[in-house]
Formats: structure tokens, sequence, C-alpha cells
């Protein structure tokens, strides 16, 4: 008689051991899924806040502007993101081509010696296409620079016509 209430209580302690265990599962799941839920909201954070807006005129001379077959372009920070001042944080690509990050410079020209690229503030950007086409320049005609940056993205065309 005394045999069933051992058994019952060895089940009951078996049974708290395997609650226990899954109820450390769980929790460990729901810990994981609640920082990728803060990681994406960051992220969308991020994204909604950061805004630029290429502000040249393609018909100003945006190429050889110079005399070094550079293409120069200026970007102005609309959104509330502050973006790193050389313009570190921009991925280009020119003419279908990514540019590596030491073909292209930045330069702040609308603060001096300011930390980061806030709104409203000004990057010149220079890509320098000798070392995306060869030291021959870019051949005439139609040529696209595609700027992206926490998701936001700008197109911007230009023609270089004989003479350049």
């Amino acid at each position: 008689m005394a045999s069933v209430p051992v058994s019952h209580l060895i089940l009951f302690i078996a049974s708290l051991v395997i609650a226990a265990g899954v109820v450390g599962t769980i929790t460990t799941g729901v810990d994981r899924v609640s920082a990728a839920v803060d990681d994406a909201g960051l992220d969308a954070t991020e994204q909604l806040r950061t805004d630029v807006t290429i502000i040249s005129d393609a018909s100003a001379g945006v190429y050889n502007a110079s005399g070094d077959q550079n293409v120069t372009l200026l970007i102005k920070n609309t959104g509330t993101y502050r973006l790193a001042p050389d313009g570190s944080d921009l991925d280009v690509v020119f003419d279908g081509a990514y540019v590596r990050p030491n073909a292209i410079s930045g330069e702040l020209v609308s603060v001096d010696g300011a930390n980061a690229w806030s709104r409203g503030d000004v990057l010149r950007l220079t890509i320098n296409t000798n070392q995306i086409d060869g030291d021959s320049g870019l051949a005439d005609g139609d040529h696209r620079v595609f700027l992206s940056v926490n998701g936001d993205e700008e197109l911007f065309q230009f023609r270089v016509e004989g003479g350049n």
C-alpha cells in the first residue's frame, strides 16, 4: 500500500522536472525572438529616419569639373538620422558596377569640422571614375549613379557629351 504513494511521488517529481525543462526551453526561445524583434525595430527606425537627396543638377556638369575625370555629386541629408561625415555609410553603384569604398571620397561642405552628417548638411561626394573604367574616362552617353544608405535609395542620371 505504501508503494502507491511512492510511485505517485516519483511521477510527480518527474513531471515537475520535465515541466521545468520545457519552461526553460520556451523561455530561451521567447528571449531570442524578443531580441530579434528589438533588433528589427532598431533597423526599421534607422531606415525610417534615413533620407538623402541628390541636389546636383545633371546639366551643370557633374563629370570632369575639376579635370580629374571624377563625378562630383552634392547630396543633402534630409532625414533625421546622422550619417558618417565622409560618406562612408553610402553604397554606390555606378553604371551597374559596385564602387569600392576606396574609389569614393566625401566632404561636408555646409559645415566645418562636423563629426556627423546631420539633417540639412550637404556632402560633396567624389567618385573616381578612373578606378571604375580605367584611365580613359567616361564614354559619351548616359550614365547612372545609384546610392543606397540604410534602405533609402536615390538614382541620379547624367549625360556625358563629347569634349569632356
